[in-house]
């Protein structure tokens, strides 16, 4: 054997041991540094098991070089690959643990974002009605089962406000004097209150009950080539369970309900209106502390604090 066989022989003997110990360091840095983008670090399990197959790597890099005897060769090789064994299923299981955590949190946040939504929709329904929010459940539900909407509808008839000056026949009708600046600026144009006082067009407010008004949809007439339909508030297509009243303020998935607030911001004389629904309680295994909610306190709006 020349001096180039018996080179490429002696680094042979030396892959495998390399291989363990690069692998082992790897895992190792890989085990102690946390991913920036999810916050995430390995678990322990990865980590020792990073550090059994690192001592492996020394000792076959050590047996290679003799300075192990046999017996011991054949006593802890064995010893440490068994504990590389049992840390890569640990290691698994811990993975497979935090992605079914993840899953079920996932599920979670889809669902109490719909019911949020559902009472966010029966909020501002209720406001429609009676000018303000409610911090009742029971005055809410109450409403939902009984309460009606009302609703502006123009029926069948499908005439537009006119465009013209108005007459001085119609001018006459609603009482306007042509003759002074503000009645001649008057009759410049017709608003939709004023054409509705003409019988130019139809302007009809009827009554809605709330849970078609919000989740159902409601047939007001029908016309000679259509139907006048009212659209449900909450888009049936893009629900992500079907509404049930009796699991109106129940959180899906977890124990517990969600709870309703009400007040009023702002200076007395023009007070607004706010609402704020949560889940006191939330379910938030990773510690993110982003409680879902809907509605403001503090500021008037309607929307949830969440992106999607």
């Amino acid at each position: 054997m020349d001096g180039y066989d018996k080179i490429m022989h002696t680094a042979g003997r030396f892959v495998f041991p390399a291989i363990f110990t690069i692998t082992g360091v790897v895992m190792l840095i890989m085990g102690l540094s946390t991913d920036e983008a999810t916050q995430v670090q390995q678990t322990s399990e990865f980590i020792f098991g990073g550090l059994a197959l690192l001592i492996m790597g020394f000792l076959m890099i050590f047996h290679v070089m003799g300075i192990f005897k046999r017996k011991s060769k054949f006593i802890l090789i064995p010893a440490l690959i068994a504990i590389c064994i049992w840390y890569g299923f640990m290691n698994y299981q811990s993975i497979k643990d935090r992605l079914d955590l993840e899953e079920e949190y996932m599920a979670y946040n889809t669902n109490v974002k719909q019911a949020l939504l559902d009472i966010r929709d029966l909020e501002v329904a209720f406001r429609k009605t009676y000018q303000r929010y409610s911090n009742s459940k029971q005055e809410l539900e109450s409403f939902l089962t009984n309460g009606t909407v009302p609703y502006i509808t123009s029926l069948c008839d499908e005439r537009a406000i006119p465009d013209d000056r108005m007459t001085l026949a119609q001018a006459d009708s609603l009482g306007i004097d042509p003759n002074t600046d503000d009645g001649n600026r008057a009759m410049e144009r017709i608003d939709e209150d004023e054409a509705v006082k003409l019988g130019l067009i139809t302007r009809d407010t009827i009554e809605i009950p709330a849970m078609d008004f919000i989740f159902n949809g409601y047939h007001i007439c029908k016309c000679d080539e259509w139907d006048v339909n009212v659209s449900p508030m909450s888009n049936i297509d893009k629900r992500k369970f079907s509404f049930e009243i009796g699991s109106l303020w129940s959180k899906r998935l977890k124990d517990g309900e969600f709870e309703v607030q009400s007040a009023n911001i702002g200076d007395s004389a023009q007070a607004k209106h706010v609402f704020k629904v949560f889940d006191p309680k939330p379910f938030d295994p990773f510690l993110r502390r982003d409680t879902l909610i809907v509605g403001d306190l503090t500021k008037h709006h309607t929307e949830g604090n969440w992106r999607d």
